[in-house]
């Protein structure tokens, strides 16, 4: 616990030195600035992950394996949206779990043209009913806003789906086919339930704007 306050901390230290720096160009003051901040933050936190992620894959020499799915979920994540662990730590760990393993395992599970077509078929209309998914931090206001995200994660979805088609290499197929498996999972109100988390959380903030 001790160890990722200090980690922590030390991220920190490191985005507001870069603010005030970064800030001698801009400034920016007040709300403006702390955003600026948390956003330096956020990039800090996600570029340890990262390190940490393909850290772990060089290990296993899984690099371009690994590359291929986390391009990829990001890709569909990108508008879809899901899910996030409560914890950077968990977040880190999950995150290796997923692509580490999954990379490994797409050596061994091949999948053809017939099994990448009913797999997106299924993802597809997944990400048609239930994307996106907000979360409590983060609740997706505005109809419209959501309208274009599912639309866009749909027309990704389908992007993604005829690369997988064309391309011949069975291992990419299911790395594509898993990656968007991995999001479509994090979106779907099972998993909501089942991690207790609140879903549809931008209803209540719209009920409280009527």
């Amino acid at each position: 616990m001790g160890y990722e306050e200090n980690k922590k901390s030390i991220v920190e230290r490191l985005s507001e030195i870069i603010t005030l720096k970064v800030n001698k160009r801009l400034n920016k003051e007040g709300l403006e600035l702390q955003k600026m901040k948390l956003g330096f933050e956020i990039l800090l936190i996600n570029i340890s992950k990262f390190i940490v992620i393909f850290a772990v894959a060089a290990v296993f020499n899984l690099l371009l394996e690994v590359s291929i799915m986390t391009l990829t979920f990001a890709l569909i994540r990108k508008n879809a949206f899901g899910l996030h662990s409560k914890s950077s730590i968990v977040c880190t760990i999950s995150s290796v779990i997923m692509f580490v393993l999954g990379s490994y395992l797409s050596s061994y599970i091949k999948l053809n043209n017939y099994a990448v077509l009913v797999t997106f078929l299924m993802t597809n209309l997944l990400l048609y009913k239930y994307s996106p998914g907000d979360t409590e931090s983060h609740p997706l206001l505005g109809e419209k806003l959501r309208n274009k995200l599912k639309r866009d994660s749909v027309l990704t979805g389908i992007f993604l789906m005829l690369i997988a088609l064309i391309i011949p290499n069975g291992t990419i197929k299911t790395l594509i086919s898993l990656a968007v498996a991995y999001e479509v999972i994090s979106i779907l109100p099972i998993t909501y339930k089942i991690l207790k988390r609140g879903y549809k959380n931008y209803e209540k903030y719209e009920r409280a704007i009527i």
